[in-house]
């Protein structure tokens, strides 16, 4: 029930204890082997109000005896740092962080310090930034925030700018396809898919409405509607669980059944109501090896399924081996109301792949 990814993504997090340093040496990579890139880097830095000149060429990690290793380094062609990036995923601040750096940066010429985080991190990030630098009598002034980058002026040219992951990676691939490196473009789309995984995978900042009592109690109600739905289905002649006991995991609770003679499994499922469309409740259909041989082979089902694709966004997710249909639940009702409806969705998925009937 993994989530689709990057081939990138799916080394990182196997193979690597720290994905942070993975997508640096990744950034590092890019930025040192496409100009185009670079440009990119400047483009953000003047979102924000920054203009720091030609950045001709980044290097990984540089270090200073007292000014930290930021993760880069972007300098003009006189070789001054211009720019230092940090570029965090979930990872907490270092001490030398964000002091440090500011004061690596040059005192002369206009600088800044680019933070490059999940877009979700800014609300948490933002304010232990604020307060180290306020901390270590240091100025904060002219701050601005907008959807994708948030900016303060830390100095008389010195500025402090956090932006995400894909607002930054978003318009890097953009310039590298308009200038036709369709390598660089394909770089930058390995680490979007790795930045994407790391959000996915991610404990986000608790906010107290996360600590009510309404979410325990939604994801119980979720559960005994599956199970109310699982055992009104199987009464009807479309149904057939397959199995004495419900399927459950970490982030998961159903049945396998067969519906209209194919092999699915229907249940509360968290990861593609994270990642897909919002709703938790899934069909998944997929090859089976078992006693219980679907008579509807999954290409045959894949064939009559087919009419869902024209619902959206998305109607139905197919990766090649497996499809997986959101089942939405309608609001503002009563439960039964949202029982029943789930059972005559599940009807109608069962007349498609019967006869190809549509009426619902």
């Amino acid at each position: 029930m993994a989530s689709d990814q990057t081939l990138l993504a799916h080394i990182a997090v196997k193979l690597g204890t720290h994905p942070e340093n993975i997508a640096v040496e990744a950034l590092g990579h890019i930025l040192s082997t496409s100009k185009t890139a670079l440009r990119s880097i400047e483009d953000v830095l003047k979102t924000g109000g920054v203009e720091v000149g030609t950045i001709s060429h980044a290097r990984t990690q540089a270090s200073k005896e007292k000014g930290g290793r930021p993760d880069l380094t972007g300098c003009d062609e006189n070789g001054d740092e211009r720019v230092l990036i940090e570029a965090k995923f979930w990872a907490g601040l270092t001490d030398l962080q964000p002091v440090a750096y500011l004061k690596r940066l040059p005192t002369d010429k206009t600088s800044a310090l680019l933070f490059v985080a999940p877009g979700a991190r800014f609300e948490s990030l933002w304010p232990g930034l604020h307060r180290r630098v306020v901390d270590a009598g240091m100025e904060w002034q002219l701050e601005s925030k907008d959807a994708n980058l948030w900016s303060a002026m830390v100095g008389d040219r010195c500025f402090l700018i956090l932006t995400s992951w894909k607002f930054l990676l978003d318009r890097m691939a953009s310039r590298a396809s308009g200038a036709g490196e369709l390598r660089t473009e394909a770089d930058i789309r390995q680490l979007l898919g790795l930045s994407q995984k790391m959000d996915e995978d991610a404990f986000l900042p608790l906010r107290s409405e996360d600590l009510s009592p309404e979410f325990p109690r939604r994801v119980l109600a979720f559960v005994r509607l599956v199970k109310d739905v699982a055992t009104r289905a199987a009464q009807k002649e479309w149904v057939h669980l397959t199995g004495s006991r419900p399927s459950i995991g970490e982030t998961f609770y159903g049945w396998y059944m067969l519906l209209a003679g194919a092999r699915v499994w229907f249940g509360y499922w968290c990861d593609p109501w994270a990642q897909h469309r919002g709703t938790p409740l899934w069909l998944e259909f997929s090859e089976w090896n078992d006693e219980n041989r679907p008579t509807v082979k999954f290409a045959e089902a894949r064939h009559r399924l087919a009419p869902l694709q024209q619902e959206g966004p998305p109607g139905i997710i197919d990766d090649g081996h497996r499809l997986l249909v959101p089942i939405d639940l309608p609001v503002g009702v009563e439960y039964e109301t949202v029982r029943d409806s789930v059972v005559k969705r599940l009807k109608y998925i069962a007349r498609l792949i019967d006869s190809g009937d549509t009426t619902s």
